[in-house]
């Protein structure tokens, strides 16, 4: 269903996470983001890096979730940022209408 709650995960640098994170919320494309700092291995270019990244867990829906998407492409500096979505296939319905909500406004 378009308006169920889905989760996107990314990662971003800790000034550029915050940015992401807020202009999500405030446009109402997502109703929360944690933020945490991880610790990640990858290939990239065929070189192996570790970095110290924020790994930002966002609460959608997912009718918004192009949206969503397409918002982090314009902020992030990443030429291929990670973006998975997850469906949410259970929770306690009074979050996840709060969530269905709050993307709605």
């Amino acid at each position: 269903m378009p308006q169920e709650p889905v989760i996107i995960i990314t990662t971003a640098g800790e000034k550029e996470s915050a940015l992401i994170a807020r202009a999500l919320v405030e446009e109402h494309r997502a109703a929360c983001v944690n933020i945490t700092g991880v610790t990640s291995f990858y290939r990239w270019e065929g070189e192996l890096c570790r970095d110290q990244e924020q790994l930002l867990i966002i609460k959608t829906t997912g009718d918004r979730s192009d949206a969503v998407m397409n918002r982090i492409r314009e902020l992030h500096s990443y030429d291929l940022p990670e973006m998975i979505l997850v469906p949410v296939t259970g929770g306690y319905p009074p979050y996840l209408q709060w969530i269905r909500d709050e993307v709605r406004q």
